[in-house]
């Protein structure tokens, strides 16, 4: 499923990003380059989870995160390639995040939009390298506090992960990522563990923060296209309503797709709940599916890119038929 998928993904981007690039329209502009861009993300993703293949155990007192294609690597290069896909998945949020940004300053024209008026490209480009540079670090700091690898945590996943993975992490020495958020001793009280709560405390307040901007920023968007009428032309109205509908759907795919199925990650362990087993593969698979739908919401929403797939599917209808007329239109004057 997910090396098909995966494979869907790459196609699906590639044949946006060449859309993208050929299609003339002065209506997107700038913009065309952040979709771009996400499609390159989408690419990068898709590719890590192949090579990865995560796979998840949940248990009541936190979860172990692995590769299934990486077991027989050395250690380090497994727990840093799952480490990638962690920092590389969550990448996709800041992008979002920063595609409604630029839609707010394009609509909206805020005050600060000023600084990006001269050397436009340059500047949104250094501004999103910066803030993806931070998040990166961001959750590179995550996974050192509260993921890595110890002896204490191979105790307590190792015979989860041998009964519903078939893989004992410790005989082949792979790498992982576990946290483990209280005590095990169920005959004792809870003891939250400090290193845990910090982690994902800073996980969470990095997700929450792209979160507050896609809501703000797409309720500024909508009342300024509601009562901005008489500024804009109708066209370019339309444009943006395309592209923000776009992004909305954008928005809501992974959400369903797979923010929820992994938001059960950060639930279970607090609520003492034990999901070992298929659910981990489940929630895993999910995320493959939205890299590959994502190019597609792209290509219909937006008018223009939707007119080209549409004339270049006319052509490929049309060519046969005249062939076919021309033939029988020279057969016909042969017979005469």
């Amino acid at each position: 499923f997910t090396y098909g998928v995966s494979g869907l993904s790459i196609l699906t981007n590639f044949t946006f990003i060449w859309i993208s690039t050929t299609t003339i329209t002065d209506q997107i502009g700038r913009y065309r380059y952040y979709m771009i861009g996400f499609a390159v993300m989408d690419i990068i993703v898709s590719i890590i989870h192949v090579i990865v293949m995560p796979g998840i155990q949940l248990t009541a007192v936190g979860y172990i995160f692995f590769g299934y294609n990486l077991v027989d690597k050395p250690e380090i290069v497994c727990t840093w390639a799952v480490t990638l896909f962690v920092i590389f998945f969550y990448q996709t949020t800041i992008v979002l995040a920063f595609h409604y940004c630029y839609r707010y300053a394009v609509v909206c024209s805020p005050a600060w939009s000023r600084i990006f008026t001269r050397n436009t490209t340059f500047w949104w480009s250094f501004v999103t390298s910066i803030v993806q540079m931070l998040y990166i670090f961001g959750y590179f700091v995550v996974v050192q506090v509260g993921f890595m690898p110890s002896d204490h945590k191979i105790a307590l996943y190792r015979q989860v992960v041998l009964e519903n993975n078939d893989l004992d992490i410790l005989r082949i020495h792979s790498g992982y990522l576990a946290v483990i958020f209280r005590s095990m001793d169920p005959s004792l009280p809870a003891v939250w563990q400090t290193d845990a709560i910090i982690s994902m405390s800073i996980a969470i307040g990095l997700f929450f923060h792209t979160a507050v901007v896609i809501i703000v920023c797409s309720v500024l968007i909508r009342r300024k296209l509601r009562i901005g009428f008489n500024i804009m032309s109708a066209q370019m109205r339309a444009t943006q309503h395309q592209l923000l509908k776009a992004l909305i759907i954008q928005t809501l795919v992974p959400t369903l797709l797979t923010y929820t199925p992994l938001g059960m990650v950060f639930v279970v362990p607090f609520m003492g709940l034990n999901l070992t087993g298929v659910y981990g593969d489940l929630s895993m698979m999910a995320p493959a599916i939205f890299p590959a739908i994502d190019p597609i919401i792209m290509l219909y929403f937006v008018g223009s890119y939707r007119s080209r797939i549409a004339n270049m599917l006319k052509r490929l209808n049309t060519t046969p038929v005249k062939g076919i007329q021309d033939t029988q239109s020279h057969n016909y004057f042969t017979l005469s």
